[in-house]
């Protein structure tokens, strides 16, 4: 087995990478379709609605580009860092639904 060592293939890149994808998706959102609402009325809003896990959802879908990106270069610890980060926004929809 060939080690493959590169500034991006480590767990913490990958963990960074796989949360702050989602959150600038999440925060283009607001500016592309509610950018008329300050970002309280845009939380009061997704909350009410109940949105928010959904939201989240399709935030963190595009980390699993990331994933292959990671996945076909051999960057095993960047990709276990994506999965890290997905699994904890998965926990965090189901608090939201749980608690909401």
């Amino acid at each position: 087995m060939i080690k493959i060592s590169c500034r991006w293939n480590s767990f913490r890149t990958g963990l960074a990478v796989g949360i702050a994808l989602p959150a600038l998706l999440f925060a283009a959102f607001y500016v592309v379709m509610y950018s008329h609402m300050s970002v309280h009325e845009y939380f009061e809003y997704i909350l009410l609605n109940r949105t928010l896990p959904k939201l989240i959802g399709l935030c963190v879908f595009p980390n699993l580009l990331i994933f292959y990106f990671f996945l076909n270069r051999e960057y095993w610890p960047a990709t276990k860092g994506v999965i890290a980060a997905t699994l904890l926004c998965t926990l965090g929809i189901a608090a939201i639904k749980l608690f909401s």
